[in-house]
C-alpha cells in the first residue's frame, strides 16, 4: 500500500514515517504493548488489526487447524511480525506451517522472515516472487534510508506461488486460497469456508480511502461485487477495521464515485490541481465518515486520471 514520491495523504505520510522509525530502531527495541489489537472472528480464527498509531503498518489473521496454522500477511516489521507470532504461539501449541502474502506490498510482507523462522511456508502469487524485492524499493522511492533499503532486499522469496486457486488443508479443515484482479496484479485472498471469513488483504480497505498506485479501479470494481454479495461473510481487510457487506459496498461506491468525478473533470478538461480541487469536496461530501486528507484525495485523482488515460503504469510480471 506504500506510495513513492507522488502526492501522498497526511495518514500515509504519518504511517510511513511511524515504519521508518520502526524500521530504523535496533532490533533489541522493546515493544510495550500489542501493535494490533486482536479479534476472534469464529472457532480458531483470528484477525490483527492495525491499532490507532499504526505500529503494524496492515491488518493479518491467522487461522488454527488440526495440525497447524496457516497466517495471512505477515506485517510490516520483524517486531510486529514477532508479536503475531507470539499471539499465535499463546493461543496454540500447534506449528505455523504457512503464511499466505496477499500481494507484494512491504507492509504485508515485511515481516515474512519472522514467519519463515517460525517455521512457515510462504505462499504468495507467482508476480510476488520477481516484484517483492525490486518494485518495493521503488515503491518508497526518494524516502527510502539504506536500512530500509537492505531490509527490502533481504526479504525472503515465496516458496510456493500460483496464479490459479488452491486449497490448503490444515488437517480437516479447509482454507481456499484465491487468485483476483484490482489490487496490484499479483493479489490472494483467503476465505476460511466452516468460518464464514474472508481474508480480503487490500482488495478491501474499511473507511480509509485506498492505495490506487498499482492497481485497476475497473478490475477492482468487478471483484469487490461478488465480494458484496457475500452477504453472510465477515471480512478482514487490508487496512480499517473487521468489516461486512454493506462495508463492501461502501467500498465500491468509494471507488465508483472516484472514478466517475474524476471522468467527469477530465471532460471538463480539468488538470492536475484543478482536478484535485474539483473532485476533492465532492468526495468528501459523498463520504463524511472516511478519512481523505489533502494529500491522500492529490495521489488517489492523479493515479485514477493515469488510469482513465491509459495506459497506466503498473508492475510487469517477471518470467521465472
Amino acid at each position: 500500500m506504500l506510495l513513492n514520491d507522488a502526492p501522498q495523504s497526511g495518514s500515509m505520510v504519518k504511517r510511513f514515517d511511524a515504519i521508518a522509525i520502526a524500521l530504523s530502531a535496533s532490533a533489541s527495541a522493546q515493544v510495550p504493548a500489542l501493535p494490533f489489537v486482536l479479534k476472534q472472528l469464529g472457532p480458531g480464527v483470528y484477525a490483527a488489526i492495525d491499532g490507532p498509531q499504526e505500529k503494524s503498518g496492515s491488518n493479518a489473521g491467522f487461522i488454527v487447524g488440526d495440525d497447524g496454522v496457516l497466517v495471512v500477511d505477515a506485517l510490516f516489521t520483524p517486531e510486529a511480525a514477532q508479536a503475531l507470532v507470539a499471539e499465535i504461539r499463546r493461543l496454540t501449541p500447534k506449528p505455523i506451517r504457512y503464511i499466505v502474502n496477499t500481494h507484494y506490498h512491504a507492509d504485508h510482507t515485511g515481516g515474512d522472515g519472522v514467519l519463515r523462522n517460525a517455521g512457515a511456508i510462504i505462499i504468495a502469487h507467482r508476480n510476488v516472487r520477481g516484484w517483492v524485492r525490486v518494485n518495493n524499493i521503488n515503491l518508497f522511492g526518494a524516502r527510502i534510508t539504506p536500512e530500509i533499503k537492505a531490509r527490502i532486499e533481504a526479504l525472503p522469496l515465496p516458496d510456493v506461488v500460483t496464479d490459479k486457486d488452491l486449497i490448503v488443508w490444515l488437517g480437516s479443515r479447509k482454507v481456499v486460497v484465491r487468485t483476483v484482479l484490482g489490487h496490484t496484479g499479483g493479489d490472494l485472498v483467503v476465505a476460511v469456508p466452516d468460518a464464514k471469513v474472508l481474508f480480503t488483504g487490500d482488495m478491501l480497505w474499511r473507511k480509509i480511502a485506498p492505495n490506487l498506485i498499482d492497481g485497476s479501479v475497473k478490475e477492482w470494481l468487478a471483484t469487490d461485487a461478488e465480494f458484496a454479495a457475500m452477504s453472510d461473510t465477515t471480512f478482514v481487510p487490508g487496512h480499517g477495521d473487521v468489516a461486512n457487506a454493506a462495508d463492501v459496498k461502501d467500498f465500491r461506491a468509494y471507488l465508483t464515485d472516484l472514478r466517475t468525478l474524476v471522468a467527469a473533470g477530465r471532460k471538463a478538461k480539468l488538470k492536475d490541481d484543478a482536478l484535485v480541487q474539483s473532485v476533492a469536496p465532492k468526495m468528501r461530501a459523498a463520504h463524511p465518515d472516511w478519512t481523505i486528507s489533502d494529500r491522500y484525495i492529490a495521489a488517489e485523482v492523479r493515479y485514477m486520471n493515469d488510469e482513465l488515460a491509459g495506459p497506466k503504469t503498473r508492475p510487469v510480471p517477471v518470467a521465472d
